[in-house]
């Protein structure tokens, strides 16, 4: 299933569709130890979580929205929700409103309603190791591009 999701999301470049959407991913969440050693605000962990991001096509800016999340290893069982990014930062110390194309950093997201479960997928400290039995990568988008994920998924699987 990640070869085939990987192959859509690459065609989704490919095309730009990717870049006219929200579209973040994430594979590990910041414990309290790491937002200490990286000089962060401290947060209430029902209502928000730092993420590192997986580098992208486009910036991510400050105040992106999302309403769905969902596990590379299932994205058919995404999950609705509504969330925005209230602060990035590229390196330790700054809070520059935006992460240039390419680059990861670190992105902090409000819930408007409590954190979604499928977040403990993550490495949850950056000291820990990505394991593919208990971790999973993670991403927040719009539903018109799940939408089109779903789409491209029928389409590859009925091949």
């Amino acid at each position: 299933m990640n070869k085939m999701i990987f192959d859509i999301f690459g065609q989704l470049r490919e095309i730009g569709f990717l870049n006219k959407y929200p579209f973040l991913g994430a594979d590990v969440m910041l414990s309290n130890n790491d937002i200490s050693h990286y000089q962060l605000s401290p947060i209430d962990r029902n209502k928000y979580i730092y993420i590192k991001n997986i580098g992208r096509d486009s910036d991510i800016i400050l105040g992106e929205k999302y309403d769905i999340i969902f596990s590379l290893n299932a994205p058919k069982n995404y999950i609705k929700l509504d969330c925005e990014i209230d602060f990035v930062s590229l390196k330790r110390n700054d809070n520059i409103g935006v992460i240039p194309r390419g680059y990861g950093g670190c992105v902090r997201l409000k819930f408007k309603d409590k954190v979604p479960e499928i977040t403990k997928l993550l490495v949850q400290d950056r000291n820990e190791k990505f394991d593919k039995e208990k971790n999973q990568y993670i991403y927040f988008t719009t539903q018109e591009v799940m939408n089109k994920i779903l789409e491209e998924l029928e389409k590859a699987e009925n091949i």
